[in-house]
């Protein structure tokens, strides 16, 4: 599980297709063979907290087909005795590079979103489903936010907003109300119902009966 046996191989491994991948300062690239083995999306704590996002997208690549090109002194390296596996940073722009399982030390994960080409898999897998936040987005319909161009937000399950909602309540109380009618310049006061009231009214009223 050691990083030098990638950089073993960087030319030694080449087959006709290729794809390439790259931190985000640049700093670092790798490089496997057309087609990756397989891809996925991980949720479980230990991905989210090493990428700050609601999951990980990674494709899985044999050893063997998988290369760091550029940047081999840029690369910092993480080991979890707990999971035992080892995960690998740019040490300059802090991007996830590689996720190495002591359990399958044949298989090099990276990152999907290091590659702006096809890496030839799809990922169709979720890994520790159990353990998906319920805040993560989970494609939901979208629609565009208005006044705010390029911004999209999800509906809530209520269709009338806070506002509206108020001025429900508000028109709903006020229509509760006697009308009473006042000549000009009569002052009426109504009184005001303590709820309290009508609770332990209704209550007598109950035993009564």
């Amino acid at each position: 599980m050691k990083l030098k046996s990638l950089n073993e191989r960087i030319t030694s491994n080449r087959s006709g297709r290729h794809v390439s991948g790259r931190c985000l300062c640049g700093a670092v690239e790798l490089e496997i063979d057309f087609p990756a083995f397989w891809a996925w999306h991980d949720h479980s704590v230990a991905s989210r907290r090493a990428h700050g996002a609601a999951y990980a997208t990674y494709i899985g690549c044999w050893r063997k087909h998988t290369r760091v090109v550029n940047g081999h002194r840029s690369i910092a390296r993480f080991e979890d005795a707990k999971t035992e596996s080892t995960r690998s940073f740019c040490a300059q722009c802090g991007a996830p590079l590689l996720y190495e399982r002591k359990r399958w030390p044949h298989m090099v994960n990276i990152p999907r979103a290091l590659f702006t080409r096809r890496t030839g898999r799809e990922p169709r897998y979720h890994v520790a489903i159990e353990e998906r936040q319920d805040w993560a987005y989970i494609g939901n319909r979208l629609v565009p936010l208005k006044d705010y161009p390029g911004i999209v937000w999800e509906r809530p399950k209520s269709r009338r907003r806070p506002r509206e909602l108020m001025a429900m309540l508000s028109s709903t109380a006020g229509a509760s109300r006697p009308r009473v009618r006042i000549s000009s310049g009569e002052r009426i006061r109504v009184p005001k119902i303590d709820p309290n009231t009508l609770v332990s009214s209704s209550r007598d009223h109950a035993d009564a009966k």
